[in-house]
C-alpha cells in the first residue's frame, strides 16, 4: 500500500525539531536503497503527522549528507533552533551504520565515510547521543533505519572484500529521556521493501504513524503501539524475503508520540 503522509494530520508542536538524514548513494561503498526515499517520505510525515514546523526540520540526503554537513547540521543547527527543557527532538537516520571491530562502539556511515577508517570518517553514534544531551532538550526521539553487519539492504557487503561480521555488538545505553527505535538487532541486516521503494522499517514506521499503529483507537500513537505495529510487520515481512529482522525500542513505551487532530 502506497504510503501517504497527508492522511492523517496531527497536534501542532511548535517546540519540536527533526534532523531527517537518507543516503542512498555513498561516495565510497554500495549503495542503500531507497534510504534516500525514506527520508524525503519522513520529512513530510514530521511535518503533518508529528506536527513539527517546516523551518524546523533539516533534511540532508546523499551528498548533502556528507560528515562535516551532519556534523554542521547536528552542532550547529540544531542548537541554534533548540531551547533547553522546552524542545522535542526527532533524528531520522536511514544508511549503513557499522560496528568497530570489537564490537564495542556503533557508528552511522556519513556519505563520504570510508569504512576503514571509521573512527576518521563515521559518526560515532554514543557521540551522537552526547551532543543532543548537551542541548538538554525535553526529549529525544531517534530512528535508526541502519544495521552494524556489515551489509547492504540487499545482503551484499558494504566492502566487496570484507566479511559479514557476527559480533554480537553491545548495545549503547541510551540516554535518560532518550528513546530510540533501531531496524534490527545484533548482527541481522536491515533490509528494504522493494514492492514499496522503501527500507523494511522506515515503510511499516511510517505506515504506523499513519494511524496504522493505534491499536486502541484513541486518535494517540504511543511509542509502544508504534514499536508493536513495526515489529510485528517487519518480522513477518522479513521473514517472507528469507531473512531475519528485528527492530528494537529502547526507552519509555509509554511516551505519546502522536495526537490526531
Amino acid at each position: 500500500k502506497e504510503l501517504n503522509p497527508l492522511k492523517v494530520k496531527g497536534k501542532r508542536n511548535k517546540n519540536a525539531l527533526a534532523l531527517i538524514i537518507g543516503i542512498n548513494n555513498y561516495l565510497r561503498v554500495s549503495a542503500t536503497p531507497y534510504a534516500d526515499n525514506d527520508a524525503l517520505f519522513f520529512a513530510d510525515y514530521a511535518n503533518n503527522v508529528l506536527g513539527i514546523p517546516q523551518e524546523n526540520i533539516k533534511t540532508l540526503s546523499n551528498d548533502k549528507a556528507s560528515e562535516i554537513e551532519i556534523k554542521i547540521a547536528l552542532k550547529s543547527w540544531l542548537k541554534r533552533y533548540s531551547t533547553p527543557n522546552k524542545s522535542d527532538i526527532y533524528i531520522f537516520f536511514a544508511g549503513h551504520g557499522l560496528a568497530s571491530t570489537d564490537g564495542k562502539e556503533l557508528y552511522l556511515l556519513p556519505y563520504d565515510g570510508e569504512p576503514r577508517l571509521l573512527e576518521d570518517t563515521a559518526l560515532l553514534r554514543s557521540d551522537i547521543f552526547k551532543t543532543i544531551k548537551s542541548m538538554q532538550p525535553k526529549s529525544v526521539i531517534i530512528f535508526l533505519d541502519a544495521c552494524y553487519s556489515g551489509q547492504t539492504r540487499e545482503k551484499d557487503m558494504i566492502l566487496a572484500d570484507a566479511r559479514p561480521i557476527t559480533i554480537v555488538y553491545e548495545e549503547d545505553s541510551v540516554p535518560e529521556d532518550f528513546i530510540v527505535f533501531s531496524a534490527s538487532s545484533g548482527s541481522e541486516l536491515s533490509g528494504s521493501l522493494p514492492e514499496a521503494d522503501h527500507g523494511l522499517f522506515s515503510y511499516f514506521l511510517m505506515k504506523g504513524l499513519e494511524g496504522d499503529a493505534d491499536s486502541n483507537n484513541d486518535n494517540k500513537i504511543t511509542t509502544g503501539e508504534l514499536h508493536n505495529y513495526v515489529y510485528s510487520n517487519v518480522t513477518r515481512q522479513a521473514i517472507r524475503l528469507g531473512r531475519e529482522q528485528t527492530p528494537q525500542l529502547q526507552g519509555d513505551e509509554e511516551r505519546v508520540l502522536v495526537e490526531f487532530n
